[in-house]
């Protein structure tokens, strides 16, 4: 925005004082032939701004996945120019709608790409956000606390456990809403939590495919084809029993861990 502002201040400068410039006779990526240098700081100016407002969608999307508005009451969702219920209401958007990519985040806020404000519970991932049965993620509460892990998707289900904050979540295997839900049938607050770090954020399961789908097969002395199926899952599933690891048929960390990748 910087940018944009400084081109039109510009071109304002130059209306004032009568400037015009004539580039029918410029062919482009002609040097010699540029009118002046204003010309060319302009035109620099003009391609770093597309650049940037072309490229930083995509940067966004894959922060915290696409997000929509859930408010508790089905009420809309203020956008605000601030991390903060003290920040001017820039809008209100209708509850279940999608929210432009996600930028950065403060506490509990999230910043998007329009550069507005939301409040981060009251929001949630849409179902193409999370990979069933093959996403890793690791706590991250706004204050450093541990996350609960509960036996139902909402905060009237029974805690059964506090996860510190930090630690690498059991695999998730679905959602509801904003709750996830691991493989350990628990489940936990979408929103406190992030990708897990230096796994990529996938475990490995049926329909995988790859290098390290390969390198799994050959720990587990089966065929190795780079193909995660029936036969795989099976195997995988005998390994775990055997190393008293939770039985899901996914290579999770743990799994990985067992089998020294």
């Amino acid at each position: 925005m910087d940018a944009l502002t400084y081109t039109h201040a510009c071109t304002l400068q130059e209306d004032i004082e009568g400037i015009e410039y004539d580039f029918s006779s410029v062919e482009l990526f002609d040097w010699s032939v540029i009118p002046n240098a204003k010309w060319l700081g302009l035109l620099s100016i003009g391609i770093v701004t597309a650049s940037l407002l072309s490229t930083a969608p995509s940067v966004a999307q894959t922060m915290s996945g696409t997000r929509y508005v859930s408010t508790p009451n089905g009420g809309c969702l203020n956008a605000r120019t601030g991390p903060s219920m003290t920040a001017s209401v820039y809008s209100c958007v209708t509850d279940k709608a999608v929210l432009a990519p996600v930028v950065g985040e403060q506490g509990d806020w999230y910043k998007l790409s329009t550069g507005r404000w939301v409040y981060k519970p009251y929001t949630a991932l849409t179902t193409n956000s999370l990979s069933a049965g093959g996403t890793l993620r690791q706590v991250s509460t706004p204050k450093g606390d541990c996350l609960n892990a509960r036996t139902g998707p909402g905060t009237n289900y029974k805690i059964d456990m506090c996860v510190s904050n930090g630690a690498t979540l059991k695999t998730v295997v679905g959602n509801r809403g904003d709750w996830l839900q691991l493989s350990s049938d628990r489940w936990v607050y979408g929103p406190y939590t992030k990708a897990a770090a230096g796994v990529g954020g996938i475990a490995l399961k049926q329909g995988s495919t790859g290098s390290a789908v390969r390198q799994v097969q050959q720990k587990l002395g089966i065929t190795v084809d780079g193909v995660f199926g029936e036969k795989t899952e099976a195997a995988v599933k005998a390994f775990q029993t055997k190393n008293n690891l939770t039985v899901d048929g996914i290579v999770g960390p743990e799994t990985r861990k067992a089998m020294g990748l």
